[in-house]
């Protein structure tokens, strides 16, 4: 019984070490976006929403860069040398006086999230698989009007090439556990503007 302890520790304390060797963990910074950072997200929202004008809840504060750049799915960012590819990624705050653009809701994503599990339209799904309920086509489609309705759009930290010459931002929309989208962006900056040049890592649930 005590060598089982023993081993069981050893594991316990390898794994603590193994997670302390990988990346550095994200902190969530004070200062405001600068206003470079405010034009690509401008840009980002506007590759995403093409012009709608319905609402569009965003999390309040960005999320890490996955930019793995030997990543099959992240064939965009290929031969681009990201500034500070090991430092750990400082998070920020979007707040309303961070002007994005119009119709866009800023919500708490932990919160935001739970609307998505009440209304993920798998919910209505599963009751009519598990427990025999009749489903109508009327009910399904408002599910999926509320999960669209409820659903989180999160944008990305940006990564800037060393010469600041390109920027690799992400973003993804979740409505559900089989509802969403997302790709990552490679923006190149022309004279005093940044453009999309590609796009890569897309994926759809």
């Amino acid at each position: 019984m005590r060598t089982i302890i023993v081993i069981a520790f050893v594991c316990l304390a390898l794994n603590t070490l193994s997670e302390g060797q990988g990346e550095p963990k994200p902190t969530l910074g004070t200062g405001p976006l600068s206003a470079e950072k405010v034009a690509i997200y401008r840009i980002v929202l506007a590759d995403y929403r093409k012009g709608t004008k319905d609402a569009l809840n965003l999390a309040d504060r960005t999320e890490p860069l996955q930019r793995s750049e030997g990543s099959s799915d992240l064939g965009c960012i290929s031969g681009i040398k990201l500034a500070d590819p090991n430092s750990a990624p400082a998070l920020h705050r979007i707040d309303s006086s961070t002007a994005l653009g119009p119709g866009l809701v800023l919500v708490d994503p932990d919160r935001q999230q739970e609307r998505i599990n009440e209304n993920d339209p798998q919910n209505l799904v599963k009751r009519a698989i598990d427990d025999h309920e009749q489903v109508t086509d009327k009910q399904l489609d408002d599910s999926i009007k509320r999960a669209f309705e409820t659903g989180l759009f999160t944008l990305s930290e940006i990564a800037f090439h060393e010469g600041h010459r390109y920027a690799v931002v992400a973003y993804s929309f979740v409505c559900g556990g089989l509802c969403g989208n997302g790709k990552t962006l490679l923006l190149k900056k022309v004279g005093h503007k940044w453009r999309v040049i590609k796009a890569c890592g897309e994926w759809v649930s």
